[in-house]
């Protein structure tokens, strides 16, 4: 089956309704001009029925009309164009007499009380409109009926003709009006025929390319800015994945490069025992490296279907600090580095253990490394009425105001050359961001150069709020 085109579809679906609504009007007028020629006709009949009633005589149980010769006489007279046909019968429906036009014939008698309210009927092949009334005698019973008729020909005809029209029309106005319609349609998605050719020629090598809005702040208009929004945020993302592709490939070369460099001096001349070990030992030092950076990576990559797997339970953040400040003990013993927990409160939240532990661990494991020997790292817990904030500062190095907005990028190192002693890959910042992302926790981040940075958290909060005092570690 052919699929209609979407203007085809827009003007059949506007037919369709149309259809109806000019079906429905046709009815009404139809309806409206038949009571109305009948109710005329009608009128002239009862009008009719009341001045033949008069010319009636009644002598105990014989009815017949009065002045008949005069009848016989104005028929010869006069040509009627419109003759009236008058009959009486008896109670039985027996004819006893009649008006001299009727001459052979007989009007249709109708003993049940159908036959008094107008009805069509036929005269010598001619359509007439008749209706019938009771006679009284004196003593109050009936002594017979009077049956009247009009021609109903003209009546019949201009119906005839209205309906006609009507119905021959009907077809010529749903045709005219699929053609407006369809025209009509076909200029008001011409904005998206445009819109379809300028899509068409965006490919990933010219994502800058946009969609020219309408004039008309209408639906189509917003339709074009949503996809230029669509286009704008996939540039991007396709920007971002060349310039990570780009710096992976940077980072894991790097660590080749000085393994294949160590084992190229290693096999040019024999080497002492010492030698050998320390060599070894730089070799290993740069599998880790590379372990740990493949590592976050593919944790990195995890992300994107991790949303789906997230397992949910009431756990404590103070806790969690603890843990990590444990597994970061020889770190923090061996640069002298004093960490103040300040927490007023101890309050449960309902989140991803996992993913909690790794956001604390990737933030104070920054803090840790930045920080200079001697120096205090703070973490401050406070209690909001439906949220739990979590501040972690540190007296480091500090990020440069320019630099705030790009940590959060994968693979990205504030001054990295100026800091070539500090190990890192650039990516613990990046993994913070998606995490805290996928349990909808808030980051922010505050950096002095030369003084330390704050990294605060706030996490959706469950659970009961239990009053703990200070404690450090």
């Amino acid at each position: 089956m052919t699929t209609l085109r979407f203007k085809d579809r827009i003007a059949l679906y506007y037919v369709l309704a149309t259809a109806a609504l000019v079906a429905a009007a046709y009815l009404v007028v139809f309806g409206v001009v038949h009571h109305r020629v009948y109710l005329d006709l009608d009128a002239d009949l009862r009008y009719e029925v009341a001045k033949h009633r008069q010319e009636v005589s009644l002598a105990g149980r014989t009815i017949r009309f009065a002045h008949k010769d005069e009848w016989e006489e104005r028929e010869h007279r006069e040509v009627q164009v419109d003759p009236v046909f008058i009959q009486i019968t008896d109670p039985r429906g027996q004819l006893l007499d009649r008006s001299p036009n009727l001459k052979g014939e007989q009007l249709t008698f109708d003993a049940t009380p159908a036959g008094r309210v107008p009805f069509n009927s036929q005269l010598r092949g001619t359509a007439i409109r008749q209706v019938q009334v009771r006679l009284a005698a004196a003593g109050g019973g009936p002594a017979g009926y009077l049956l009247a008729a009009i021609s109903s020909e003209a009546a019949q005809h201009v119906l005839a003709s209205l309906r006609l029209v009507l119905l021959g029309s009907y077809p010529v106005v749903l045709l005219a009006l699929f053609g407006g319609a369809r025209l009509l349609a076909g200029r008001s998605i011409a904005p998206i025929t445009q819109i379809t050719a300028a899509t068409n020629r965006i490919t990933r090598s010219n994502l800058a390319e946009r969609i020219a809005l309408p004039p008309r702040p209408d639906e189509l208009h917003t339709l074009a800015s949503a996809i230029n929004g669509l286009l704008h945020r996939v540039e991007q993302a396709v920007a971002r994945e060349k310039q990570f592709t780009a710096d992976a490939s940077h980072e894991l070369r790097t660590p080749l490069a000085v393994l294949r460099g160590t084992l190229e001096v290693l096999i040019r001349k024999p080497r002492s025992a010492a030698e050998y070990v320390e060599s070894i030992t730089l070799g290993m030092h740069e599998i880790d490296r590379l372990t740990h950076l493949v590592e976050q990576l593919l944790l990195l990559a995890r992300f994107e279907n991790h949303a789906k797997s997230l397992r949910r339970q009431e756990l404590s953040v103070l806790s969690c600090v603890h843990e990590v400040l444990h597994r970061r003990r020889a770190d923090l013993s061996a640069k002298r580095i004093r960490v103040d927990v300040e927490d007023g409160v101890s309050a449960t939240i309902v989140s991803d253990p996992f993913l909690v532990d790794l956001i604390l661990d990737n933030v104070l494991a920054n803090a840790i490394k930045y920080s200079p020997a001697g120096s205090t790292i703070g973490v401050a817990l406070a209690l909001g009425t439906s949220h739990l904030s979590c501040a972690i500062t540190d007296q480091g190095i500090g990020i440069r105001p320019d630099d705030l907005a790009r940590i959060f990028d994968p693979l990205y190192r504030s001054e990295a050359l100026a800091h070539k002693h500090i190990d890192g890959t650039g990516l613990g910042l990046s993994i913070v961001a998606k995490a805290c992302e996928l349990l909808a926790i808030e980051r922010t981040v505050a950096s002095t150069l030369g003084q330390g940075t704050a990294f605060t958290l706030v996490f959706p909060m469950g659970g009961a709020a239990v009053p703990d005092g200070p404690q450090g570690s």
